[in-house]
């Protein structure tokens, strides 16, 4: 996923064995894994090395005061394979060096050795095992990552044995998987150690999967798999010692095999950590697999993937965590020289006997061209960020990478190959106009020894124009793109101590990558450079106030759809992230207890684009898609909560007369889920129903400690229904207007004095918006949508007082369908 490092075989659960170690065998073949020995010799040898050079915006994952850096990456690797009829070995060895230019503590260097081999006992039985060993380093994205003046280094070591085969026609595995953590000490700034003795631990997983049933196309599974977790010490150190050994297991039922189009696996099941500490209860919940492949054309592959685990954690008060994850990735290959690959992946983080959840995007796209058979570039962009209800916990960031990489082995034949080459283009330019969703975050000192940190936000219109230059390879879009945009999107906090931030003009250079589906359309993600204006003002009390004007440099990101209308013209319709550098502002600037100011954005944008060359398909000799019947699909969203805020303060100390606070909270986060619905098409006009639900990490936190005011909303989940109605344009795109009623689930969390109101509320809106879908397959479609919510009013009475909120929620999403 996001980071790029090697998988490590060791890190694989007893569930991942059964699955992946009999050597990527069928069902229908899995009592027979015999090796193909034509046209290779026995003993196959292959090295290569990576020079990757990349650039992070966000070095310390931080909300504030970001540093961004340069690192230079050197990834050698090896590999050696043993093969023979009944018997094969395959050994790896790998390393990633990293070398920040201007922040050396974070200098890193991971190993990696590994071994797997498998043995044909008989034609239905096989043996298999692997070793390996990694000397790591852990993130700074980690919750548990301890903030030393370096990464927490670790080294791992596991290994695995099983028995694989048939049994009266039904295929069975048993597997063994041992896994050893040892964390390194690690040093602060202030010349103590960090001591992380705590944390070592061995897993052991013991498993078994036998098939039940089986299909013309697959087999259906039970699998049983027991689970045991060690800590070398029986308490942690935390003030009150926390035994954080357990035992458990995961039961589940499953598929794999082909339906339809579709490949791959999936399970429904149980699973269950059960903890030495009486303090912690156990942690039970569903457990849930997919592991599917779908082409959506002869060179593009779609992989959708869903998983959930009980993770390890030394929060204090959590005894874990309940991981789950989901995703999609896209795969496309251009040519034998150039292959294009893009990932979005949306996790949620629900730690147990913990006031926290943390939800995490990571989504990047990758363009490799190879200059000759064993040389290849690669260019990739990737973007991740945090929504977390924990204040200070969220984080984005941006990063580039360019590589040039070698192999040992040619990847193909340049003489027989084909090779990638420009299909027409040229260059375009449009006008566009949409909705800014700007956010702050603002964290600073406040009273004696304490701290604000809280999130601004709201929105404002935004318009402007942009020119490019896009070259077509195949379906692959490569191109560049200038862009001028004006807007007037600000928020302002109106209260003892008045500040605001309004955005002004910005300009953006970036560069854009995309395929042509089967109806002509272009999806497409862009990554660049955007360099914004920012008015800023601070008043403390009856102070002076303070004013500064300065432009900002950020990077963005962003997915989008054009649809072609024909004479050149098309309609566009794109959603960015950008987060820009920060800055100190107070009053007086400069006094040493200035705020931080910490900008992003979001941007949603309808436009008109003009391609001077004309490239576009006749309209006749499109494939024309029908909208109408049963469909259902998922979707992956992101947006932002806002609530306008009043309420009367009255302070502690007589001497500061009472306000009114007048202010707009503004987060945003991410939603995913599922819909369903019916549609008709009569005369190109498309009428139809649809019934959804969704999960959702956005929110906003107000935190001033040690004292003073906590508190934070946080959208859960939806459910609704909607009218759509729409026009089904060229018989190929379908431009629709949606319209319907949502009831949404808010955790409303408010601290002051002895006070404390922790409550779920749910709240009824209203959800319009528009959109446009397409197909990228027979009976598989893609939507790209983006809608306001407008929620009833809602108030918190803490005792001493009363906060109102108005909250609205504006987000962008997209979908994938399959039609029945």
């Amino acid at each position: 996923m996001y980071s790029g490092k090697k998988r490590i075989a060791g890190s694989l659960s007893a569930a991942s064995i059964l699955v992946f170690t009999s050597g990527a065998l069928s069902a229908q073949d899995a009592a027979s894994p015999s090796v193909s020995t034509q046209d290779q010799s026995a003993v196959q040898f292959d090295a290569g090395v990576t020079v990757s050079g990349e650039y992070t915006d966000n070095v310390f994952l931080t909300a504030n005061d970001r540093r961004s850096d340069f690192v230079t990456v050197v990834a050698p690797w090896v590999g050696l394979s043993y093969r023979l009829e009944d018997f094969r070995l395959n050994v790896e060895a790998s390393a990633e060096i990293g070398r920040f230019a201007d922040n050396p503590s974070e200098d890193y260097e991971d190993f990696f050795l590994g071994a797997e081999a498998q043995y044909r006992i008989s034609e239905r039985l096989f043996a298999f095992g692997g070793l390996d060993l990694a000397l790591d380093h852990e993130g700074r994205d980690s919750p548990d990552e301890v903030n030393g003046s370096r990464p927490t280094e670790l080294r791992e070591t596991s290994g695995y044995i099983g028995l694989g085969g048939a049994v009266s026609d039904r295929s069975f595995r048993l597997g063994l998987n041992v896994r050893d953590i040892d964390y390194e000490d690690t040093p602060t700034s202030l010349g103590s150690v960090i001591d992380n003795d705590d944390r070592d631990r061995r897993q052991l997983e013991l498993g078994g999967r036998i098939g039940v049933g089986r299909t013309p196309t697959g087999e259906y599974f039970f699998q049983g798999i027991y689970d045991r977790r060690d800590y070398d010490q029986q308490f942690d150190n935390q003030g009150t010692g926390f035994e954080r050994s357990s035992k458990g297991y995961q039961v589940a039922l499953g598929y794999t095999g082909a339906v339809g189009p579709m490949r791959g696996e999936v399970l429904f099941g149980l699973m269950s950590l059960d903890y030495d500490d009486a303090r912690f209860d156990t942690t039970t919940a569903v457990d849930i697999g997919v592991d599917l492949s779908m082409p959506l054309g002869e060179r593009t592959t779609l992989e959708a993937i869903v998983d959930r685990n009980i993770e390890e954690t030394t929060l204090a008060g959590a005894s874990g965590y309940i991981s789950t994850s989901a995703g999609l990735r896209l795969r496309h290959r251009v040519s034998a020289d150039m292959s294009l690959a893009a990932y979005g992946f949306l996790t949620r983080n629900d730690y147990q006997g913990f006031e926290r959840n943390d939800v995490l995007l990571e989504t990047g796209v990758s363009l490799r061209y190879y200059l000759n058979p064993r040389l290849y570039l690669d260019t990739n962009y990737d973007f991740r960020q945090r929504q977390s209800d924990v204040a200070g916990a969220e984080f984005d960031e941006h990063r580039i990478t360019l590589s040039l990489g070698t192999v040992l082995e040619p990847r193909f034949d340049a003489d027989t190959a084909d090779l990638a080459t420009s299909s027409g283009g040229g260059f375009y330019a449009g006008v566009q106009l949409g909705d800014t969703a700007l956010q702050t975050k603002v964290d600073g000192p406040r009273g004696s020894g304490g701290n604000l940190t809280a999130d601004f936000g709201d929105h404002g219109a935004t318009g402007g124009v942009f020119a490019g230059y896009r070259n077509q390879y195949g379906s692959l879009v490569l191109g560049a793109e200038l862009e001028a945009e004006f807007s007037d999107a600000s928020w302002t906090h109106l209260a003892n101590r008045d500040f605001s931030v309004e955005r002004g003009n910005a300009f953006a250079l970036s560069g854009v990558m995309g395929l042509r589906t089967v109806g002509g359309n272009l999806l497409y993600s862009r990554f660049g450079v955007v360099s914004a204006e920012f008015d800023s003002t601070y008043q403390r009390g009856s102070g002076a106030p303070v004013a500064i004007s300065e432009r900002e440099t950020g990077l963005l990101f962003g997915v989008g759809a054009e649809i072609p209308l024909g004479n050149g013209f098309a309609g566009r319709v794109e959603y960015q992230l950008r987060a820009y550098d920060d800055y100190p502002l107070g009053a007086p600037l400069g006094s040493g207890s200035d705020d931080n100011f910490a900008n992003i954005e979001s941007v949603a944008r309808f436009g008109l684009v003009y391609d001077f060359g004309k490239t576009d398909m006749p309209f006749e000799n499109r494939p024309k898609t029908d909208f109408s019947g049963f469909y259902a699909g998922a979707s992956i969203g992101h947006g932002t909560l806002q609530s306008d805020n009043s309420g009367l303060r009255i302070p502690g100390n007589p001497a500061n007369p009472a306000f009114t606070l007048d202010a707009t909270r503004g987060g945003q986060g991410f939603t995913g889920g599922g819909f369903a619905g019916y549609g008709v098409v009569t005369n190109g006009f498309y009428i139809g129903g649809e019934v959804l639900a969704e999960v959702s990490g956005a929110d906003w936190n107000i935190e001033r400690s040690p004292e003073g005011r906590i508190y934070s909303m946080k959208k859960t989940g939806t459910l609704g229904a909607a009218l759509r109605v729409g026009y089904a344009l060229n018989d190929t795109v379908l431009i629709y207007g949606r319209a319907g009623l949502v009831r949404s689930q808010f955790d409303v969390n408010y601290t002051y004095g002895s006070a404390v109101v922790d409550r779920n509320e749910t709240l009824d809106g209203v959800r319009i918006g528009a959109g446009v879908e397409f197909a990228v397959g027979e009976k598989s479609t893609v939507r790209l949508e983006y809608t306001q919510t407008d929620y009833d009013a809602s108030s918190v009475d803490y005792g001493a007082g009363v906060d109102q909120f108005d909250t609205s929620e504006r987000m962008f999403s997209v979908g994938f369908s399959r039609k029945f």
